[in-house]
């Protein structure tokens, strides 16, 4: 049972690392396309979106280390809540950043790419995060 533990711990890193490393990259790539769009999103802003980021790569790391529960917060936590956010400002509100009502222009389709994808990566990554609370290794 051992080696199960081991096998399933290593794929929850493998597939959580990807995950997270291709959602950083393309929470950058949306910031960027983001004050493009709203050239008066605060710089502040800016930089919390990417500290904040780098919580679930903080998470993998801690579950490297034998903390499964602990990574499980600092994964599904933020990326969870960035779902919701992202959910709710890219597709269900009024604001001029909703990819469904977003004017034409050189960047709507790379940003409604952007949202979509970050959509789909913080889903993903609450599911590692969740499959990580749940591992209970062999002692």
């Amino acid at each position: 049972m051992q080696r199960d533990g081991t096998i399933l711990k290593r794929r929850l890193l493998l597939w959580g690392t990807v995950i997270v490393l291709v959602h950083y990259g393309v929470v950058i790539w949306h910031v960027v396309l983001l004050v493009k769009v709203q050239p008066g999103f605060p710089r502040i802003g800016m930089l919390l979106l990417i500290l904040i980021n780098l919580l679930p790569l903080a998470g993998l790391i801690v579950f490297a280390k034998g903390f499964p529960k602990l990574a499980a917060s600092m994964i599904v936590i933020p990326l969870g809540i960035a779902m919701v956010i992202g959910s709710y400002t890219h597709f269900l509100s009024a604001g001029s950043d909703n990819v469904l009502r977003m004017p034409a222009s050189d960047l709507t389709l790379p940003f409604q790419i952007s949202a979509m994808l970050l959509t789909l990566l913080e889903a993903l990554g609450c599911w590692v995060g969740f499959r990580m609370l749940v591992f209970a290794p062999d002692k």
